[in-house]
């Protein structure tokens, strides 16, 4: 049944989801009303409403579905004109800006007019709220000397490394400060129909993907040790490395956003919750160089010091395209990943749909466990379903331990993965692979059920690999492999236009 709620409260807008309401958006637009008046129509399944009042009841009606809502109230508006910023896009307007945020009382805003703003790094802090006007776009520098390094590790007292400022692919490691910095901040707003621009490309950040600079690339929006942090509406584009990068935070939301990178753009994930809990992803629209979202708890490193898994991830009505996998889990998982669920969500064009990587030496709290994936719709994916325990990439990847295809102990570096549902999925132009499992011989996959999936391929399909191993070759049409799982459970599966047998298993137990 559709159910119209409330995820985003901010002083000036609210931002709604209609629940189980179809896949991204509507095959209409539809009419919104607040207080009986018709203030919008679209057939996106989450919207926002902007120009409101704060600490004002709102009724917003969709349909049949009523909600009632108060905005957030604000103690004080501050505008950076008023510290000396331009907005032409020419000058420096650094110190305006941060002189803004920084004098914002708790409970007030900053509001951000159109205008474009030319800046280095930008440092918020707790209890206040940001919008960025329609026309408003911060612009990161493109002098790569203007981004400072943070630290990967802060001592205390005693001299002992034990915060984390900076993180590189799951490791503590000094990094560029991000444009938008939340570094130990809570209850923080960030949102608007504006733009954050990183202009990242080829001759700057982009030159140099695996190699630093002073420190690590850095992200466009990074945040550390944060608790309710709502990022909602406005437009990321053109990141240095990952997009948005949340490290040991809880309570964040990012709804109705656009995420934005060029295909060929390096690393440019979207949206990368790491070593943290409690997320909601709703309403997102990603087109970028890389995994659109990536869901990660960092390398055996990070474990050995404090395991910190990711846990209750809900993610919906997004719109994946372009990216090199559309949900991804790992390869950075050695604290764990628990609880996560995606539904509604369209993904275009992607490498893969679903996919998982990881590999021996991720440890043993490497474990995924509830993975609940439902009414999902794919088109033109390379690979729909992906569980790799062989992942084959860096240095640290490319070892005769990770290739090696036999069974091998179990011991302190040998992940699982168990509790994996998907169900309601339909793939059609399906590349390479609709269905590609490997787990491990040593460690098998343990519950995997697939449920009313439909998968269609791409007549003229072309060979290429379905992931990232050792001693994978490339496929077309390739109707399901599935290795070393225990308890496979398998419904309505409906699979056509595949070259070859419709599903081959190897060393599978089956549930009936």
């Amino acid at each position: 049944m559709t159910r119209l709620c409330c995820l985003a409260v901010l002083p000036t807008a609210l931002c709604l989801e209609l629940d189980e309401a179809g896949i991204f958006a509507a095959d209409a637009a539809r009419d919104i009303f607040v207080n009986e008046r018709l203030a919008l129509q679209t057939d996106r399944n989450v919207f926002s409403l902007y120009d409101l009042k704060p600490d004002s009841v709102y009724e917003v009606r969709v349909g049949s579905e009523r909600l009632v809502v108060r905005t957030a109230a604000c103690k004080a508006v501050l505008d950076p004109r008023a510290f000396g910023a331009k907005g032409d896009g020419i000058s420096d307007d650094t110190s305006a800006l941060q002189a803004a945020l920084s004098a914002c009382p708790p409970g007030g805003l900053v509001r951000i007019s159109a205008g474009r703003y030319l800046t280095a790094p930008l440092f918020l802090k707790s209890d206040i709220a940001v919008e960025l006007g329609e026309g408003a776009e911060l612009l990161g520098h493109r002098e790569i000397s203007r981004w400072p390094v943070l630290p990967g590790l802060l001592p205390d007292s005693d001299g002992v490394d034990r915060t984390c400022l900076g993180s590189w692919e799951g490791e503590a490691e000094p990094c560029h400060a991000a444009l938008l910095n939340f570094l130990f901040v809570h209850n923080v707003q960030l949102y608007g129909r504006g733009m954050v621009d990183g202009q990242a490309g080829f001759d700057t950040w982009w030159a140099r993907p695996k190699a630093r600079f002073t420190g690590w690339r850095p992200r466009l929006v990074f945040m550390v040790e944060c608790e309710q942090v709502i990022l909602q509406g406005i437009t990321l584009k053109n990141s240095p490395s990952w997009t948005v990068h949340p490290l040991f935070s809880r309570g964040l939301t990012f709804a109705d956003l656009s995420i934005e990178a060029p295909s060929d753009s390096p690393n440019t994930d979207g949206l990368n919750p790491e070593s943290s809990t409690d997320i909601v992803i709703s309403g997102v629209d990603f087109s970028v160089g890389d995994d659109c979202i990536a869901l990660k708890s960092g390398k055996i490193s990070m474990a050995r010091r404090n395991v910190r898994p990711t846990r209750r991830v809900r993610i919906s009505n997004c719109r994946m395209k372009d990216g090199h996998g559309a949900v991804v889990i790992g390869s950075e998982m050695a604290c764990g990943i628990y609880d996560v669920t995606v539904q509604n969500c369209l993904f275009i064009n992607t490498d893969r749909g679903i996919r998982l990587k990881t590999r021996r030496g991720r440890g043993r709290d490497a474990v995924v466990r509830g993975l609940d994936c439902r009414h999902l719709r794919m088109e033109g994916v390379g690979t729909a379903f992906v569980i790799n325990s062989f992942y084959w990439c860096d240095p640290d990847g490319k070892t005769d331990c990770v290739a090696d295809r036999n069974p091998r102990p179990v011991d302190d570096g040998t992940p699982s993965i168990g509790d994996i549902h998907l169900s309601h999925i339909d793939a059609t132009g399906v590349r390479h692979a609709g269905l590609y499992v490997l787990g491990l011989p040593e460690q098998p996959v343990e519950g995997l059920t697939l449920d009313h999936i439909r998968l269609r391929f791409d007549t003229d399909a072309q060979p290429g690999e379905p992931d990232m191993a050792a001693s994978i070759a490339p496929v077309a049409r390739l109707g399901g492999l599935i290795a070393n799982v225990k308890n496979l459970y398998t419904h309505m599966l409906d699979i056509e236009g595949q070259k070859g047998e419709t599903l081959t298993l190897e060393n599978v137990t089956c549930l009936t």
